[in-house]
C-alpha cells in the first residue's frame, strides 16, 4: 500500500512559466547544493571584529553558530551573520565576531562539518540581510523527460526574471509552520505577550510569506504580475526605494517594467492597510483577510498590533544573474542538469528551479 505524498505548501500555487517538463531529484548529496554568500564589500583589515568566511556542511546556520559559540568562548548573541543558510548542503557565508588584540587561537580546533577559509579584522558586528546576495550550484539528479524548449524557459527567466514565492524553506520541515499560525490563531489575544520569542518570529514570518505567496498567484493566474496597474507600488531595481503608479504613469512605468529598472510588489502583511491603491489594494486586502480567517483572523490582527508588525513590501518578480544550465550524464549514467545563478537577498533558488522541472523525494 502507498500513502500519498502530502501537498507542499507551493503546490497549489500558479507558475509563472508552463508546468515543467522534467522530473529529477535535489540533494542526494550535500555537494548537490552549493551556496557562496555574496557580501558586497571586504572585511577592512582593521577593529573590535573579525569577519570569518566559514564553510559548512550538513549544519544549520544556527547549529555552527552554537559551535563557533562554545569554541571561540563567544556568547551567541554576539556573533553575527547575514542570512541562514541550508543544512542539507555546502555553503559558504560570513560570520563575525568581536575580538581583542590577540589573533583567535582555536581555528585549528574546528569541528566536523565547519572550515573557517579566511579571516580578517572588520570594525563592527554583521547584521542580518546586509549581504547582497547569494551565488548558487546546484545538481538535479535522476533527470527524466523531455523539454525542447528548455532554452526558452531559461531566456525567459533571463530577460522577465522570476516568480519571487517564499520556498518551502519558510515553512519549515514538512510545514510545521502552518501549524503555528493555526496554534498562534487560536492564542487568546490577551495571550499575546506571553508568546515565546521564537514562536513569534516565525509566526509572523510565516504568515507574511502565505499572504504574499497566495498575491502573488493571484496575480500571476490573472496574467498581471508583470502589467503595471495604477495603485501598484514598484521598486527600483537594486534599492528599497518604492513609488506608487499613477495612471498617468502607467505605459511609462510598464517600459521601464520590460528594462527590469524597476520590478512591482506585493505586501509583507503588518498592521495597518496595505499602502497600494485601486484595484491592487482591494485585492491584496481581500487575500490577506482569507488567509487571516483560515488562521484566526481575530487573534492574529491583535497579535500584528500588540507585536508592532508594519506593512513592509517585497518584489513579486525577480532578476536571476549569470544564469546557466548543463545537462550531462554522472558516474552511473543517468542525466543530471547543473543549474547555477545569482539571487539577491531574500530570494529563493528553489522558487527558481520550480519553473525549470519538478523535484522529486529520492
Amino acid at each position: 500500500m502507498t500513502t500519498e505524498r502530502p501537498p507542499k505548501p507551493l503546490d497549489h500555487l500558479a507558475r509563472r512559466l508552463a508546468e515543467p517538463l522534467l522530473r529529477g531529484v535535489l540533494k542526494q548529496v550535500p555537494e548537490d547544493f552549493r551556496v557562496d554568500e555574496v557580501l558586497g564589500f571586504d572585511p577592512e583589515g582593521a577593529g573590535s571584529h573579525a569577519l570569518f568566511w566559514v564553510e559548512k556542511t550538513g549544519l544549520t546556520t544556527p547549529q555552527m553558530i552554537g559551535k563557533l559559540s562554545r569554541l571561540a568562548k563567544v556568547h551567541e548573541r554576539d556573533i553575527g551573520f547575514c542570512g541562514l543558510k541550508d543544512k542539507q548542503a555546502i555553503t559558504r557565508q560570513w560570520v563575525s565576531m568581536p575580538l581583542g588584540p590577540d589573533d583567535p587561537t582555536w581555528l585549528e580546533e574546528l569541528p566536523d562539518g565547519i572550515r573557517i577559509l579566511s579571516w580578517a579584522r572588520h570594525p563592527k558586528k554583521l547584521r542580518r540581510g546586509i549581504h547582497q546576495g547569494n551565488h548558487f550550484t546546484l545538481t538535479v539528479r535522476n533527470v527524466q523527460g523531455d523539454d525542447p524548449a528548455f532554452a526558452q524557459r531559461l531566456a525567459e527567466i533571463r530577460t522577465q526574471g522570476f516568480a519571487n514565492y517564499f520556498a518551502e524553506q519558510r515553512f519549515g520541515t514538512d510545514a510545521r509552520n502552518l501549524d503555528l499560525l493555526f496554534k498562534l490563531g487560536a492564542t487568546p489575544a490577551a495571550q499575546s505577550g506571553k508568546v515565546s520569542r521564537s514562536d513569534r518570529n516565525w509566526g509572523i514570518s510565516t504568515l507574511r510569506a502565505v499572504i504574499f505567496n497566495a498575491v502573488l498567484s493571484q496575480r500571476i493566474a490573472a496574467g498581471t504580475v508583470s502589467v503595471a496597474q495604477a495603485g501598484d507600488l514598484a521598486q527600483l531595481a537594486g534599492s528599497h526605494s518604492r513609488f506608487l503608479i499613477t495612471d498617468e504613469e502607467r505605459a511609462h512605468a510598464q517600459q521601464r517594467l520590460v528594462e527590469q529598472d524597476i520590478w512591482l510588489t506585493g505586501p509583507l502583511w503588518g498592521t495597518e492597510e496595505t499602502p497600494a491603491r485601486g484595484q491592487v489594494q482591494t485585492d491584496e486586502a481581500r487575500m490577506a483577510g482569507d488567509m487571516l480567517t483560515r488562521y484566526g483572523q481575530e487573534s492574529w490582527q491583535h497579535h500584528l498590533t500588540e507585536w508592532r508588525v508594519d506593512q513592509d513590501r517585497r518584489p513579486l518578480m525577480v532578476p536571476a544573474s549569470n544564469l546557466m544550465a548543463v545537462f550531462q550524464p554522472d558516474e552511473s549514467g543517468q542525466m543530471t542538469l547543473e543549474i547555477s545563478f545569482t539571487l539577491k537577498s531574500g530570494s529563493y533558488a528553489t522558487a527558481l528551479l520550480r519553473e525549470l522541472v519538478v523535484l522529486e523525494t529520492d
